[in-house]
């Protein structure tokens, strides 16, 4: 089967009609503002400061348009009040009226009937405004309106029918209040509440509500035609689990949602059956750029969002399982993660005008040329057998977006610019494939099927063995990686291993087992040639949590369990509250953590209760004087009063229990720590290590971490007073042999070890009192223990010099 192209148009669906000619010129006429980093079918017609106008950061905007068809801007200023903005002239947008009120950062608006109403998060319950004297009058009548039991509130919706939805109210869960504005604008009426989870925004139309739980990271979608008794018909889990916003498409069989945390995903889901709900595509602008997006709003089968550090953008959601974007105007000087940027957008202006919000650089007003998007769709397939291949990435020269093929091996992706553009798919275990000459048209999709041929593959066998007596270590775990391939298995009782199906590549090697050291050689290339590996561990208790070594987790906690994983970082007031990444120095980036699921620094920390991690067993007897080693994290800041939450390290042998350390001191890293076994119990055979961490009321933030535990042996000056017996060593410093004299004949065992506490030899045997012992030992310090048939030890510190 050849590689074929074939091209076919989908109708553009109904466009808006735009006449802005005027608009674009004008904004060629030189507006003065803040230099943008990038644009694309976005043209700027007029900014105001609010820096210059009241020295204050912006919130959110929403649109107004008087009974004479002038537009306005409607600002939530933080420094203290709301912004009333006449765009008569939108190159040179002008301030026609101010109501003061609590400084906040958080201000949402929305009107209804002429009158515009504003929730905010600093108190004085909702801000009610006139607007119908506009143009004619700037004297415009506003108040502050405080019933049902909460004076402040996230955010605010206004449906076609008058009913106002507040959002994350200072009242119960913080869930939706639903009020009539119909009676009297001045004086909502409470008609039902909707309490299960808190919301942080929503949208309604008709007798549904789609509400945005950023907490419980999920949205709903909620019967509201009966307001005193809401029915919940479905919900569904967004990107990153942290749901900030979504929106509506005008048929209602579409949502689109925003996760606001970095590099946080959009999403695009199919909600004609709310019981029912299927994600359709997860997107974001600047891939890799770790930008945080904030707002998206549905128009004509586009989204236009607020993007925090990238500005304001727009994507062709026409095909909402192939989203595009197709225009941009980034209006912050800052890049990358962090809360700068783009607060809010309004693209729903009569001119066709998009106003953002910048919470530094104030108001901008956009021309917006809405254009199609070019689409890419096909099937990835098995060249030999024509089946589906999965995991494969297509990719247009150029374009950062490669969407990855799902088991059915179908693949979707776009551009914004027409042209003739160079395909590329890649897949593991098959040579990649390149395709020149792809035509792409605006509101076109271009059909394209590639085929892919196999690659061969082989079988990759080899043993895991101790270093010191070279016998099998069976169950030993065994992986190789590289950016394409992923292999995993455990030896066998024989310490043997095999693994099919493997494709040539430089692999990067990691094997470990309980008991031994986790050993990641240099990476090496690995193919049909390579001879089957031998890797050797050295004894000793070891764990950068790269594997699982049998590690348990229990507790009582509601969320925020000990888990093990590459560490996902929330921040609380610029500080790492969960950890952004492990202990460095080990095989891998993984280790312990009480919850990972990233999002706000509250999502998913220690909540109600404890979790606790407990090692598996390790004999402390194979020591003569050993200590445990590990680093843990500690974070606990926020909630009401000073915080009162622990971490608490015990050690166990079974019998007792000691504790070795409570932790009350907040940091945002790693601490490493140290415990030597005899300050605190005697050794034992099947000794475990407890990590306890609370979260007693009232509830705070309270993160813990848990990295590179090992247990080596301390230096012989700690437990000269243990010793029974001394013996003669020499020479001393010595170099490939040393002589070792009992002061009595008889038989003993003589081992050596290295700094960490590891046989650096296999052990010698001691007849008559003597023995000459001949060495491959590198230069540096060791222990030598010698041990006779009775238990009683002598050790003695041996220097190797070569």
């Amino acid at each position: 089967m050849g590689r074929r192209i074939l091209r076919f148009t989908i109708p553009c669906s109904t466009c808006i009609e735009k006449n802005m000619k005027h608009l674009l010129a004008a904004a060629l006429l030189g507006v003065a503002i803040p230099s943008a980093h990038a644009q694309l079918n976005m043209a700027l017609v007029g900014h105001l400061s609010y820096q210059d106008l009241h020295g204050s950061n912006v919130s959110d905007v929403w649109g107004y348009v008087d009974g004479q068809g002038n537009e306005y801007a409607l600002v939530g200023v933080n420094g203290g009040g709301i912004s009333v903005v006449s765009l008569a002239d939108p190159t040179d947008p002008q301030e026609v009226f101010w109501f003061p009120g609590d400084n906040t950062i958080w201000r949402d608006l929305k009107v209804w009937n002429d009158h515009a109403y504003v929730t905010n998060e600093g108190g004085g319950g909702l801000a009610i405004i006139d607007l119908s004297p506009l143009p004619f009058n700037t004297d415009l009548t506003a108040q502050n309106w405080a019933a049902g039991g909460w004076n402040t509130a996230h955010n605010i919706y206004i449906d076609e029918n008058g009913i106002a939805y507040i959002n994350g109210s200072n009242r119960g869960n913080g869930g939706v209040i639903f009020l009539d504005l119909t009676q009297d604008p001045f004086a909502p009426v409470e008609v039902g509440e909707f309490d299960q989870w808190y919301s942080h925004d929503c949208m309604a139309r008709g007798d549904t509500m789609y509400a945005s739980h950023i907490s419980n990271g999920h949205f709903s979608i909620v019967d509201v035609s009966n307001k005193s008794a809401p029915v919940l018909l479905g919900t569904q889990n967004t990107g990153n689990d942290f749901t900030h916003n979504c929106w509506v498409s005008d048929d209602g069989n579409y949502l689109f949602t925003t996760d606001e945390v970095v590099g946080g995903w959009l999403g695009s889901y199919d909600i004609s059956d709310p019981t029912d709900i299927k994600e359709l595509q997860l997107f974001r602008s600047a891939p890799g750029s770790n930008t945080i997006p904030h707002n998206t709003h549905f128009i004509n089968e586009y989204v236009v969002t607020s993007y925090y550090r990238l500005g304001t953008t727009i994507h062709d959601v026409s095909r909402p399982w192939n989203v595009v974007e197709v225009g941009n105007y980034d209006h912050c000087p800052l890049e990358g993660p962090g809360f700068n940027g783009g607060w809010g957008t309004y693209p729903w202006l009569p001119s066709g005008l998009i106003i953002s919000t910048d919470i530094e650089g104030g108001l901008f007003v956009f021309a917006p040329e809405y254009v199609r998007a070019c689409w890419l769709e096909g099937m990835v397939l098995d060249a030999q057998s024509g089946s589906p291949v999965g995991q494969a990435t297509v990719q247009i020269t150029g374009i950062a977006t490669a969407p990855i093929t799902g088991f059915d091996g179908a693949y979707a992706t776009g551009h914004n610019q027409a042209g003739t553009y160079t395909v590329t798919a890649s897949a593991p275990g098959f040579f990649p494939a390149t395709i020149p000459g792809v035509v792409l048209e605006n509101g076109v999709v271009t059909m394209l099927d590639i085929e892919l041929e196999p690659l061969a593959s082989f079988v990759l066998t080899g043993t895991v063995i101790d270093a010191v007596t070279q016998d099998p270590i069976a169950g030993a775990h065994v992986r190789i990686s590289s950016p394409t391939y992923f292999y995993e298995t455990v030896a066998a009782a024989n310490g043997t291993f095999t693994m099919p199906g493997v494709f040539t590549d430089d692999y990067d090697l990691v094997v470990g087992q309980w008991g031994w050291r986790t050993e990641c050689p240099t990476t090496q290339t690995i193919g049909p040639g390579t001879d089957p590996l031998v890797i050797a561990l050295d004894p000793g208790y070891y764990d950068d949590f790269e594997f699982d070594f049998g590690w348990t987790v229990t507790g009582t906690a509601s969320m925020g369990h000990w888990e093990r994983g590459v560490p996902i970082g929330t921040t609380f007031q610029n500080d790492w509250s969960n950890p952004n990444v492990d202990v460095g120095g080990d095989c891998g980036a993984q280790c312990y953590v009480t919850g990972n699921g990233g999002g706000g620094a509250g999502f998913d920390d220690v909540d109600d209760g404890h979790t606790i991690l407990t090692s598996p067993p390790f004999d402390a007897t194979t020591l003569w004087d050993p200590q445990i080693r590990f680093h843990r994290w500690f974070y606990n800041q926020g909630g009401s009063g000073q915080p009162n939450d622990r971490m608490e390290i015990r050690l166990t042998d079974g019998t007792q229990t000691v504790l070795l350390e409570t932790v009350t001191q907040s940091s945002s890293s790693w601490f490493y720590r140290t415990f030597r076994i005899l300050d605190h119990m005697d050794r034992g055979e099947a000794m475990q290590l407890i990590i306890f961490i609370t979260d007693d009321n009232p509830g705070h933030l309270v993160e813990g971490g848990f990295d590179i535990f090992q247990m080596i042996e301390l230096s012989p000056v700690n437990i000269q007073e243990a010793m029974t017996f001394a013996f003669n060593l020499w020479p001393n410093p010595a170099a490939d042999r040393f002589e070792v004299s009992l002061p009595e004949e008889g038989e003993a065992l003589l081992e050596v070890f290295d700094a960490l506490g590891r046989p650096a030899m296999p052990a010698v045997a001691v007849r008559h009192g003597r023995a000459t012992v001949s060495h491959d030992l590198a230069s540096g310090a060791y222990l030598v223990r010698v041990t006779t048939p009775t238990g009683e030890f002598a050790v003695q510190r041996l220097v190797v010099g070569h």
